[in-house]
């Protein structure tokens, strides 16, 4: 089947699905990043006035899986843009008309890159290493 080029108002169209998307995983991210530290919060204050490690370390879990889930929306985030530089060239054999498909940029963003991103690691980084060493010095006692 031969890709269709479809006209320029189509391909703007395309360029306003895959942007609608982007904006849409920003803003997943940005909750998912409020959710981590009001949960991170709360567990913490939680930990320190019941005097339990353990639900420090309970903090400490749920921190690094709004650090997975956070990075896995920059990382389709991150595809998507990509998607969105090739149609915005409008290169049909690369990219079907009204394609949403990120497959192929899977291996241009890797886990790594984004786990370690500035973006990611400034928010959750800080949450996870107090978990740590509030769950540490409420062992001690």
């Amino acid at each position: 089947m031969e890709a269709r080029t479809g006209s320029e108002g189509e391909k703007i169209k395309h360029l306003e699905f895959i942007q609608a998307v982007i904006a849409r995983l920003g803003n997943n991210s940005f909750v998912i990043r409020g959710w981590s530290v009001t949960a991170g919060g709360a567990l913490l204050a939680l930990s320190v006035q019941a005097g339990k490690w353990q639900i420090a370390i309970l903090a400490f879990f749920i921190g690094v899986g709004f650090w997975a889930l956070d990075s896995s929306y920059l990382r389709r985030e991150r595809m998507f843009r990509l998607l969105y530089g090739d149609v915005a060239l409008f290169i049909p054999s690369r990219v079907p008309l009204f394609s949403m498909d990120t497959q192929a940029y899977q291996s241009a963003v890797g886990w790594r890159s984004v786990l370690v991103s500035s973006s990611v690691l400034m928010v959750h980084l800080p949450i996870v290493a107090v978990d740590l060493v509030t769950a540490s010095a409420l062992a001690r006692y």
